[in-house]
C-alpha cells in the first residue's frame, strides 16, 4: 500500500519484498518501467526462488529460467542452499543460479556437516547442545494424509496444529522443560509454538510463573512486534513465543536457547529456525546454544521429524 517509488537520475537501488513485487509487477503490471534497466538482482532466502511466485517475479525482472548472455546478474543468498530431501528440486535451484556457488572451494569439503563443523570450530557458529521433550500422539485424516504427501508440506495442517497446541499435558511438559533447563540460567529464549493460541498459552503460563514472556504471530501489529523484538534484544523480555513469524530474517544474536514446539518436516525450515540461536562469538552470538525439540508421534504419517536427521549436529 505504499506510494510508487520516485525514479531518480543515475544508478539506484530498490529494496522490496517478494510479495510487493508479485503484487505490483506480476499481477498488476505496474512499475515495470522502473525496473526495465535492472542489471543486478540480489535474492535473499534464495532457497525459495524456484517456487512459482518467485519464478514469476524473476522472469518479470528479465531473468528467465535459462540464464542468457544478456540477462541481468542474479545473486542468491541463503544459509540452506538445497531443497529439503528433494534432489530434483535442489538441481533446479542450482540450475536457477547457473550452477555457480560463490563458496565453492572455501572449505576442503563442501558437504554441510563438514562446513558446519568448520564454522563451529572457528566460532562463527555456536556449538549445539540438545534435548528432547515428550510430545503427544496424534493422527491425520485420510484427506490430510493425501495433502501432506502430494504437497510435501513442511509441517502439519492447521487443524492438527490446533489440536496439538490444545494438548494441555504437552504444554505443561514444555513449561517444565523450560523451568528445568533454562529458567535459572536466565538465557534469552525463542520458542516456536504450534498455533496462535498455543503461543499465547505458553506466554501466559510463563508470565504467571514470573518469567517475562511475550507472544508474537502474523497478526501482531508491526509496531507492537518491533517493540517486543527490541525489548527481547535489550534483555527486558526473557522469552519470545512465536507462531510462524521468526523462521527467517529474525536477528537477535544473543538468543541462547531455542525450543521447537511444533512438528517440522523440512530440513531447510528447521535449520533456518534453529539458526536464530546458532550465531557464534565471532558472529555476535554465544559459544553454545541449547536446542530443545518436542518429539511428537503422528502415528499414521511415516515421515521423520526434521531434527532427527541432524543427530551429527548435537554430537560434540
Amino acid at each position: 500500500n505504499q506510494k510508487n517509488p520516485i525514479p531518480v537520475n543515475g544508478p539506484h537501488v530498490i529494496v522490496a519484498t517478494a510479495q510487493t513485487l508479485d503484487n505490483r509487477i506480476v499481477k498488476r503490471g505496474r512499475n515495470k518501467e522502473f525496473l526495465e534497466d535492472c542489471r543486478l538482482v540480489v535474492f535473499d532466502e534464495a532457497h525459495r526462488s524456484i517456487a512459482r511466485t518467485y519464478t514469476g517475479i524473476l522472469e518479470a525482472l528479465g531473468l528467465p529460467r535459462d540464464q542468457r548472455q544478456d540477462s541481468s546478474f542474479l545473486i542468491g543468498l541463503t544459509a540452506t542452499p538445497y531443497r529439503g530431501h528433494s534432489e530434483e528440486e535442489t538441481h533446479r535451484l542450482v540450475y536457477r543460479y547457473g550452477g555457480n556457488r560463490l563458496d565453492t572451494g572455501a572449505f576442503p569439503r563442501d558437504d554441510p556437516e563438514f562446513v558446519t563443523r568448520e564454522l563451529q570450530s572457528t566460532g562463527v557458529l555456536a556449538q549445539a547442545d540438545h534435548g528432547t521433550i515428550e510430545g503427544g500422539v496424534f493422527s491425520l485424516t485420510d484427506t490430510e494424509l493425501v495433502e501432506m504427501r502430494e504437497k510435501r508440506m513442511p509441517w502439519l495442517p492447521k487443524r492438527v496444529e490446533r489440536e496439538i497446541g490444545a494438548d494441555t499435558n504437552r504444554t505443561r511438559r514444555i513449561i517444565k522443560a523450560y523451568n528445568r533447563h533454562i529458567r535459572d540460567l536466565g538465557w534469552p529464549t525463542l520458542i516456536f509454538a504450534t498455533s496462535v493460541d498455543h503461543s499465547k498459552a505458553l506466554a501466559a503460563l510463563l508470565n504467571q510463573s514470573g518469567v517475562v514472556a511475550r507472544p508474537v504471530d502474523g497478526k501482531t501489529h508491526p509496531s507492537t512486534r518491533r517493540k517486543i523484538v527490541e525489548d527481547f534484544r535489550a534483555g527486558q523480555i526473557e522469552v519470545l513465543v512465536n507462531y510462524a513469524v521468526f523462521r527467517e530474517g529474525f536477528d537477535a544474536p544473543k538468543t541462547r536457547a531455542i525450543v521447537v514446539a511444533r512438528p517440522v518436516y523440512s530440513p531447510n525450515l528447521y535449520f533456518q529456525m534453529i539458526g536464530r540461536g546458532l550465531r557464534g562469538p565471532l558472529n555476535g552470538g554465544n559459544e553454545r546454544c541449547l536446542i530443545l525439540n518436542v518429539r511428537d508421534n503422528i502415528e499414521n504419517y511415516k515421515r521423520r521429524l526434521a531434527f532427527t536427521d541432524l543427530e551429527w549436529l548435537w554430537v560434540n
